[in-house]
């Protein structure tokens, strides 16, 4: 198959995040398959029009705004036999301009609450609007998600047929640690840091806990994340260590009590897996996404909730750390989706 995917980033984007990530391991192994694969996306600064990566072809044009006029001209000047439209906040308008039978579209997760979070108030309300609206334009698209939790958003607000919807749960692309490291009084968040991934609760919840906060990633919050340490003067509990590699993100998850994740909602939230493959638990907020992740931690409502399991785990540091990575385990092999993607998108 001649295939097609339209996407705002691809892996070499510098803003690239756990989408890119997802969809590379798709579009490898479809390439993998014997599949010709492109992938379009929009330009950043040193960024070249087309370049080969991991099999597939990626072709660039347009910034963040234009680059969905620009899809579509795009789409235009080729012939595919399947065009897939990765929606990530804004959509491609497939439904438009690509026939039924050659189109699926890929949802990792929907905003819907994540606008308040992000825009004021009169942006953000425009933004849930518009986004109730052109989802009912995907009624009749297929598509495939990453949790069952996108799954029921798709079905409750763009009324997709369940039964058009396949579910492929996220994967990590490394293999999970044999035994349970020796554990300090530490615990971690790992993320962009924005304010919808409410990084600011996971410190608020460090006041009174008896241990040290290591802050993982960057992002345009930062700022203010480090404005509310001071203000709680929580200086010497609280670690801002920015972008670090993946191997010493890994030493500081396997050494942390849990892994503390607090987002508005997520698609799947890889980064629990990712935790639990290094033996730690996750302390989640219970919403979209990482209800379906969180298997074996703990799952909160509200910043109290989350300082008391924090406790929990003070008292008892290796609360289900075996079943963590026992559950990591049925969650690392992309090669099992990419089979059952490729089987569903050829009938």
């Amino acid at each position: 198959m001649n295939i097609l995917m339209l996407a705002w980033r691809d892996m070499k984007n510098p803003l690239k995040g756990g989408a890119e990530i997802v969809t590379d391991n798709y579009l490898a192994g479809l390439a993998r398959e014997g599949h010709s694969v492109t992938l379009f996306s929009s330009r950043f600064q040193g960024s070249r029009k087309s370049e080969n990566y991991h099999g597939y072809t990626i072709a660039r044009s347009g910034t963040p705004l234009s680059v969905y006029i620009e899809a579509y001209k795009f789409y235009k000047r080729g012939n595919y036999d399947l065009v897939i439209d990765q929606v990530n906040t804004v959509p491609f308008f497939t439904p438009l301009y690509v026939p039924r039978k050659k189109r699926v579209a890929f949802f990792h997760q929907l905003a819907l609450d994540v606008w308040f979070y992000e825009k004021n108030i009169a942006v953000a309300t425009i933004g849930i609007v518009c986004e109730w609206c052109y989802l009912k334009l995907y009624a009749c698209t297929r598509a495939f998600v990453v949790s069952n939790s996108t799954k029921n958003d798709l079905v409750s607000y763009a009324w997709m047929n369940p039964k058009e919807i396949l579910v492929l749960e996220n994967q990590i692309d490394f293999t999970p640690m044999s035994n349970v490291s020796d554990k300090e009084h530490a615990f971690v968040f790992c993320g962009r840091l924005k304010k919808s991934k409410r990084a600011q609760d996971a410190i608020r919840a460090m006041v009174d806990v008896d241990a040290k906060l290591y802050v993982i990633g960057d992002g345009d919050y930062k700022k203010d994340l480090m404005r509310l340490v001071r203000k709680l003067h929580l200086e010497q509990k609280v670690v801002f260590t920015g972008q670090i590699g993946l191997m010493e993100r890994d030493k500081i998850m396997a050494k942390s009590l849990a892994i503390l994740v607090t987002s508005v909602r997520e698609g799947w939230g890889l980064i629990v897996t990712e935790a639990n493959a290094n033996g730690t638990i996750a302390i989640t907020y219970d919403v979209p996404g990482l209800r379906d992740a969180n298997k074996t931690g703990i799952m909160c409502r509200n910043i109290k909730e989350m300082r008391t399991a924090m406790d929990k785990m003070i008292e008892n540091p290796q609360y289900h750390a075996t079943e963590s990575i026992t559950f990591a385990r049925t969650h690392a092999d992309w090669n099992k989706n990419i089979g059952r993607l490729e089987k569903w998108i050829s009938h």
